[in-house]
């Protein structure tokens, strides 16, 4: 049975969609303007007076099983950002220097590990650590030859493998970054940082290239440290991230289009999937994974591409993403995914956004024999498959200046049972219907 909360919200989200006056479209919207552009870097449209550039976002997602999981359950979780970005040019003529500092709150469940069981939660906004916690803060000086450089507290997902178009999808499977290299490498995603520094070149028309390091530090996002622990020295390892690309934004003769290849390493070799010191099963022996020398590394690439623009900033872009470990052995062994954005989709509705991806995450055979373990110790046979399927269909209705309204579709075919260990047998595919709120309160009040 739907639970009433996520049902009654998408009909209403969906009601809101077709009843909205195109008044409503007048306004540009951060979602629907970096859909149609491509931008990763685009300035703020409005200014605060004297430099300061404030964020007030709350995102909030509900999610609801109908179909299939271990058992049908509703969760919702959510998230406020407060922060801002200071041109310190304009505040005390620091030329090209600005400072961000920015703080998140979370809370909510996740259906996807408590009731689908799996581990690719449908919930871009559930964290594992809930409560408040300082993001961002971090200064960036770009000098006249196309250097810039940034250090201080920051994520490595900030700024590599990163497309606007990954967040217009709910799932976490695409946002806030394509699947991977969280579960495989660690590598810092928001609202968890650590001391970092990169630099980035764009050294020729539309190219650019960047590189960065940061501390490895799992200690860090513990509940208790808010953010707050500022110690050098620490971390178990170093990552690592090097990045080539080529971008072409709104506004040029050519089409909007994006792409991206890189790398991440980490000297934190991490624990294997599967063996125990000696050499066998952790699962079956009832002893430790075996910590692993060595490092864990892993490439992508990703491709954003326009392919038709009409009047108002309509468009049609489409897109691919590919993730693949050639590292040390870990949870997920490849992972790709293609979709498609549409901005405008009715008369009228010129910012309203029509999205869907398939995804396809491939694991690794030793997390295979580590879950089929786990079902021989409960009695079971077999194993589950090595492939993940998910695909998220969804409509972003722009409903003011700052706000959109996102009902979706979410399948998840083959879920893993990374969450669900005592599970004798294959979870039943599951039907996910979501339904994600975006209030940008900066964008809705024009500072």
């Amino acid at each position: 049975m739907f639970r009433k909360n996520t049902l009654s919200l998408a009909l209403a989200g969906i009601i809101l969609a077709s009843a909205l006056p195109a008044a409503a479209q007048d306004s540009s919207d951060t979602t629907a303007d970096a859909a149609a552009t491509n931008a990763t870097s685009a300035k703020p449209e409005h200014k605060a007076p004297d430099g300061i550039a404030p964020v007030f976002d709350l995102v909030g997602n509900g999610a609801d099983n109908p179909v299939g999981g271990v058992r049908q359950g509703y969760k919702q979780s959510g998230w406020i950002k407060v922060g801002a970005t200071f041109d310190l040019d304009k505040l005390w003529g620091w030329k090209n220097t600005t400072v961000d500092v920015y703080a998140a709150w979370f809370g909510g469940g996740n259906l996807s590990r408590a009731d689908v069981g799996n581990s690719i939660s449908a919930q871009q906004t559930w964290r594992p650590v809930a409560g408040g916690r300082l993001t961002q803060f971090d200064i960036n000086h770009t000098f006249d030859n196309g250097l810039s450089i940034t250090a201080g507290r920051i994520a490595l997902n900030t700024y590599f493998n990163k497309s606007p178009l990954d967040c217009v999808f709910m799932s976490n499977a695409m946002c806030l970054s394509p699947y991977g290299p969280i579960s495989d490498i660690g590598i810092t995603a928001y609202p968890n940082s650590s001391w970092g520094g990169l630099a980035r070149f764009d050294f020729a028309k539309h190219w650019y290239v960047q590189s960065g390091v940061f501390d490895y530090n799992n200690d860090l996002n513990l509940a208790h440290k808010n953010g707050l622990d500022f110690d050098t020295g620490k971390g178990t390892g170093t990552l690592s991230a090097s990045e080539v690309g080529y971008e072409v934004f709104g506004g040029s003769d050519e089409m909007p289009r994006a792409y991206r290849f890189g790398y991440y390493r980490n000297t934190d070799g991490g624990t294997s999937p599967y063996y125990d010191a000696q050499g066998v099963s952790a699962t079956l022996a009832h002893k430790p994974l075996a910590t692993l020398s060595g490092v864990r590394m892993a490439w992508y690439g990703m491709v954003d591409q326009t392919v038709w623009e009409g009047q108002s900033g309509r468009s049609l872009q489409l897109f691919a993403r590919g993730f693949a470990n050639t590292g040390n052995t870990q949870q997920v062994k490849q992972f790709g995914a293609i979709g498609g954005v549409l901005t405008g989709t009715f008369p009228g509705r010129d910012q309203d956004t029509l999205q869907i991806f398939i995804s396809d995450t491939r694991f690794d055979q030793q997390e295979i024999e580590h879950l089929a373990d786990l079902r021989t110790i409960n009695h079971g046979t077999g194993a589950p498959h090595a492939n993940e399927y998910i695909t998220e269909l969804g409509y972003g209705i722009a409903v003011a200046r700052g706000v959109r309204v996102l009902p979706n579709l979410q399948y998840v075919i083959n879920p893993d049972p990374i969450y669900a260990s005592t599970r004798t047998r294959n979870i039943p595919n599951a039907l996910i219907v979501g339904l994600r709120v975006d209030i940008h309160l900066a964008q809705l009040m024009g500072w």
